[in-house]
């Protein structure tokens, strides 16, 4: 499938003690090598937009698909990160997710990518525990120039680029109908959370595929 997936790595971390979220450890593996592996099980490309390149180029290790971009807003939040990783990608369409989302699920992805072209819209968007789910969606990668007219005019916020554009949802009954459970939108905020996934990260290696 030709899909890029943009890992959003450059946030502060502020409810994890400042801490790079992306760096956490997950039983044997970094949080981030282990976003690495489940994505590149659908996406052919992977981009982790960073505010600190060299912390987490170490983590690339071993993933020659996968490159580091930095925010070219930075400081601006999400939407900055999803700019910047929309204007690295090569396929015409990306995968866009957090970094603290400990169980990304490719049969998710894989499903939106094919909702996105059935809908013939600019983004498709998930819905999981209730909640809109843009950091776990599909964007059109041309969205990159609607992304810098909001950045410029100082907005940070992705409910303003799905205000802009027409996208799709996938509303959670339909992903429980075809077997995709909402864990694919666990993440970790606290250190409570930290704590809550931790013990069953070898149960999650054997999570979907």
């Amino acid at each position: 499938m030709s899909l890029t997936a943009v890992i959003l790595a450059g946030g502060q971390g502020v409810r994890m003690g400042g801490c790079n979220k992306a760096l956490l450890r997950l039983g044997a593996e970094s949080l981030i090598r282990r976003q690495l592996r489940l994505v590149s099980e659908a996406a052919d490309e992977q981009v982790v937009v960073v505010n600190d390149p060299a912390a987490l180029a170490p983590e690339l290790a071993g993933f020659p698909h996968a490159r580091i971009v930095p925010d070219r807003y930075v400081g601006a939040g999400p939407l900055a990160g999803l700019h910047a990783g929309l204007a690295a990608a090569t396929r015409p369409a990306a995968w866009v997710l957090g970094c603290d989302h400990p169980a990304p699920d490719p049969r998710v992805a894989r499903l939106l990518r094919d909702r996105l072209d059935e809908a013939g819209v600019l983004a498709v968007v998930p819905t999981a525990f209730g909640k809109l789910q843009p950091l776990h969606a599909v964007y059109r990668t041309e969205l990159a120039a609607v992304c810098e007219t909001l950045l410029r005019r100082g907005e940070r916020r992705l409910a303003a680029l799905l205000d802009r554009i027409p996208w799709a949802p996938v509303p959670e009954d339909a992903l429980a109908a075809a077997g995709l459970p909402p864990t694919f939108a666990d993440d970790i905020d606290t250190p409570e959370d930290y704590a809550r996934f931790q013990p069953p990260a070898d149960a999650l290696d054997s999570g979907p595929g």
